[in-house]
């Protein structure tokens, strides 16, 4: 049996595959792909076609800083994809299997963690496949398989820490209240003190997320037209937000919940609260909240202009992008001054 380790995992885990040719906003392009030292050196002297190499050849950038762990960067064409992609499909998946991809390649946009004693295995919201399956289903039950497969990351947590990762993930999905209202409960455990006298700011939570937007743009080509058209809408006429919520809402009925299963994917892929050594608690909460806020103004915004539900998967897919594979937790914590009015948006 090859299948060696059991993983524990939301359902829906088990039955993604990637959509290759079929995705409108393919990983393969504009994102940094770093590759490890091993990794370049295999694929640049590897036996494969003369075209498989010529593109091998030209694929790669020196970065800033080499490390073992990025020795070279992936770099993109002028079309901004990544020049092994051949029509929306990897010319070196094609050829040689999924063996030689780059593990980040390979992986994405799967996660594999050991927490104490237990591996869990999951998936970012950032891809867009993964966005239409939690808006098609409710697969965040957790389930049991076996993988072939090893942790990448290692977290050490106390066992009451653990019965309150899990609280806070059952808190989010209680539909006897709003997910406004779940997250407060959340934020309320982690730093009541501190989230009240956040809450009660006057600042107009409007406001507040499109500045945070702004300021996440930075670098993020996949985000930022969305983002910016959002901007555009709501910086000079704020109130024409409530008549597209309206909008949204009646256009989008199951909207809450399927909201609360992309938070709650999103804890699970954080490990949320404790997403990053450098982030406390209040700074886990106060992400949560911008992490709603965003998302609401992001989808509200963009469906008013682009009403169709792929146009919703591609700007959740596009938040995302930025939420899960960023310092986003950490940034937050730094620059978001009343994060919880945005449960008000």
């Amino acid at each position: 049996m090859n299948n060696t380790n059991k993983w524990l995992m939301p359902a829906y885990c088990r039955n993604f595959r990637c959509k290759a040719d079929k995705c409108r906003n393919t990983c393969c392009s504009s994102w940094r792909i770093p590759v490890t030292k091993s990794e370049y050196q295999r694929l640049i002297t590897m036996d494969c076609s003369k075209e498989l190499d010529r593109r091998i050849q030209n694929a790669f950038v020196i970065p800033e800083t080499v490390t073992e762990s990025c020795y070279r960067y992936v770099s993109f064409n002028w079309l901004g994809e990544c020049p092994i992609q051949d029509k929306g499909l990897c010319y070196l998946h094609r050829e040689k299997g999924e063996a030689y991809l780059p593990k980040i390649c390979r992986l994405y946009p799967r996660s594999y963690k050991q927490i104490n004693d237990t591996l869990v295995m999951n998936c970012s919201s950032s891809c867009e496949r993964v966005v239409e399956m939690l808006y098609e289903e409710d697969g965040l039950n957790p389930v049991e398989d076996y993988l072939d497969q090893q942790p990448e990351l290692h977290y050490t947590i106390k066992e009451e820490d653990v019965k309150q990762l899990h609280l806070f993930q059952r808190i989010i999905q209680d539909r006897s209240t709003t997910l406004a209202q779940s997250i407060a409960a959340v934020c309320r455990i982690i730093n009541e003190e501190e989230f009240r006298k956040d809450f009660g700011s006057d600042t107009d939570p409007i406001k507040e997320a499109l500045e945070l937007l702004s300021r996440f743009l930075s670098g993020n080509t996949r985000l930022s037209p969305i983002a910016e058209a959002v901007i555009d809408r709501y910086e000079n006429d704020s109130d024409l937000y409530e008549a597209d919520r309206e909008r949204f809402e009646k256009k989008f009925p199951d909207w809450m919940s399927f909201f609360e299963r992309i938070i709650n994917n999103s804890m699970i892929y954080e490990n949320f609260p404790f997403v990053d050594k450098r982030t406390d608690r209040t700074d886990s909460y106060k992400g949560l909240c911008v992490c709603y806020g965003l998302m609401r103004i992001v989808c509200i915004g963009h469906t008013a202009i682009h009403p169709t539900i792929e146009d919703l998967i591609d700007a959740v897919a596009a938040l995302f992008h930025m939420i899960d594979h960023t310092a986003f937790y950490y940034n937050v914590g730094i620059i978001a001054e009343n994060a919880a009015i945005l449960l008000k948006l």
